[in-house]
């Protein structure tokens, strides 16, 4: 495949999921369909706080979706994802756009994920995880 068939069908990938996937994202998904990425995947029974990781589960619960006022004032809407990898359980924190992803039916109870390059910490109720800077969530089929 040349270059510019690659990037072509990067454009091609992005414009299928609606845009929200970023150019790293979608090129990731068409290597990954090319059988050509390998991502170390963390067991959620190992996750650590402060670490970064990648998890493939299952989606098990979707909370609705909370708005409320930062202390900027500005408002934010928030949903949790519960996740299930046959480890351990962890819930995946989705903020503001990336809420999207559940509006539009890309994560929903089910359906399994790849949350790549996020955030893990410890929480009052077990273990968090949240999308980086870097880092996207990608429903599989």
């Amino acid at each position: 495949m040349t270059a510019q068939e690659f990037d072509a069908k990067v454009k091609e990938k992005a414009l299928e999921w609606a845009r929200l996937l970023d150019e790293r994202t979608a090129a990731m998904l068409v290597l990954d369909e090319l059988g050509r990425l390998e991502v170390p995947f963390n067991k959620i029974q190992d996750l650590q706080d402060g670490e970064e990781v990648s998890v493939k589960a299952m989606v098990t619960l979707v909370s609705p979706v909370r708005s409320f006022t930062r202390k900027t004032g500005e408002s934010g809407r928030v949903v949790n994802v519960q996740l299930d990898d046959g480890t351990g359980k962890c819930m995946l924190v989705l903020w503001d756009d990336d809420i999207k992803l559940v509006e539009q039916g890309y994560v929903k109870l089910g359906r399994t994920i790849r949350a790549l390059d996020c955030y893990a910490r410890k929480s009052n109720f077990g273990p968090e995880i949240s999308r980086g800077k870097f880092g996207s969530v990608i429903a599989e089929d």
